[in-house]
């Protein structure tokens, strides 16, 4: 195969850390709010559905209206420079969150939030496709992603800290700085403040690699011209195969968004744990369980292409949702929290699997001129599908079929096993499309 030259590995996997650590940060900003859910409803009088609006919803409307732009600068300028700006710009919109009074003000911040992944995820998958071989590119990718569940992790074990110090100050004067604020408010601009730093970092220390594609791709450059309408083509020329990434693996998302937007709100109001306990556990289970669950997913995808399953990429993530049902079934049905947290530790694991190898099959198979705008598509379709439509089923079946707070664990109950069924079942549907792609590369 002719494959472009590639950088030493030693400085990609820098930059993977560097990455990871803007991962981390971004998720912190997005997912403290999770942790704050009965604060919020209490303050500012609101529903759990237009809680879960401000969990997922908020972000797929700024998908929709800058995801691709941004995508397309990704594809034709500078993504060292696109990463930073997108930093600054993620940061002073949770700290815009703290400032907040009314839930429209709140919902518009939230809205600017999304910036973050909507900046930081297709320019930082289109930088690792030009440092890594295509064979070799699963791992980082998702060492990369496995940081969002990192910093969800840290977001939920630090914000539980936070607010029980918010709630308990042991010295006022430390926190005079944030004025009269209420707890939850004061944790959205505390959580933001490492945001800045990082920028600088990141600017300073990473540099804007060359573009490379592999042979496939190279010969698609001469099919497909610069611009999304091509890009679009050559999603509909491979529409099987983007059905499956795009759809089956964004239903797979919606059931970890579920899961991770009202577990808190479910062993507060079934469990009576308090919001730092709850943070504490299941801050733990997004650092242990979804970190390694999303890196192993990589390192079996590498494993398996390996060996010649050319749709590793597909088939991990089909089977590891699979596995994830009936955890996470158990979880909720459970009457002891303590053993509903040991069950979610291995729904953790297998549920975030398909999220390294999922997505990374998009910068295996695009040309290098729209590889961010490809992801972009895929992270609106999964903001749409996942982090909106997966909160919001759960808030409407407790809102309006069972009509009552603490039946949190059914609504769950029914709808994880339900996403990630349809999940698997759409992956495995693009397995056929994706050997006959990338066995042309092995030739």
């Amino acid at each position: 195969m002719d494959e472009p030259n590639y950088p030493a590995e030693r400085f990609g996997w820098y930059v993977v850390f560097v990455l990871c650590v803007c991962g981390v940060v971004a998720n912190i900003d997005r997912q403290i709010i999770n942790l704050l859910v009965e604060d919020i409803r209490a303050d500012l009088a609101v529903s759990d559905t237009q809680i879960s609006l401000l969990q997922g919803f908020a972000f797929a409307m700024f998908y929709a209206i800058v995801a691709i732009p941004l995508g397309r600068l990704a594809d034709s300028k500078n993504r060292r420079n696109l990463i930073a700006i997108g930093i600054v710009a993620w940061t002073l919109a949770a700290i815009a969150c703290g400032l907040a009074e009314t839930y429209g003000q709140l919902f518009a911040a939230r809205m600017a939030v999304g910036v973050g992944e909507a900046v930081l995820t297709p320019a930082g998958f289109s930088l690792l496709a030009d440092m890594f071989k295509p064979r070799r590119l699963a791992r980082p990718l998702s060492v990369y992603t496995a940081s969002s569940f990192l910093g969800g992790g840290i977001a939920l074990m630090v914000g539980g800290i936070i607010i029980s110090a918010l709630n308990n100050p042991v010295d006022d004067s430390m926190l005079a700085f944030l004025g009269d604020r209420e707890p939850w408010q004061s944790a959205f601009i505390l959580g933001a403040l490492p945001g800045l730093p990082v920028a600088l970092w990141f600017f300073l220390s990473v540099k804007e690699p060359p573009r490379r594609a592999t042979a496939k791709a190279r010969i698609d450059a001469e099919q497909y011209r610069q611009g999304f309408s091509h890009a679009i083509r050559f999603c509909l020329d491979n529409g099987r195969l983007f059905l499956a990434v795009f759809v089956g693996i964004s239903m797979m998302a919606a059931a970890q968004f579920a899961l991770g937007a009202w577990v808190p709100a479910y062993f507060i109001r079934v469990h009576e744990w308090t919001a730092a306990e709850i943070g504490a556990a299941q801050g733990l289970l997004f650092m242990i369980g979804g970190t390694a669950g999303v890196v192993a997913g990589g390192w079996v995808t590498d494993f398996l292409f390996k060996r010649g399953y050319h749709d590793a990429n597909l088939r991990t993530a089909a089977i590891a949702a699979l596995c994830c049902i009936p955890f996470a079934l158990a979880a909720m049905l459970v009457t002891d929290g303590t053993l509903a947290i040991w069950l979610l530790a291995p729904a953790m694991f297998f549920g975030t699997m398909p999220f390294g190898p999922g997505p990374a099959t998009i910068p295996i198979i695009a040309p290098p001129y729209f590889r961010a705008q490809l992801v972009a598509l895929y992270l609106l379709v999964a903001n749409l599908v996942g982090q909106s439509g997966g909160p919001w089923v759960v808030a409407m079946l407790t809102d309006n079929l069972f009509k009552r707070p603490d039946a949190i664990n059914y609504s769950l109950a029914v709808t994880v096993p339900l996403l990630l069924l349809l999940g698997a079942g759409l992956a495995a549907f693009g397995w056929k499309p994706l050997r006959e792609r990338l066995a042309e590369d092995q030739r």
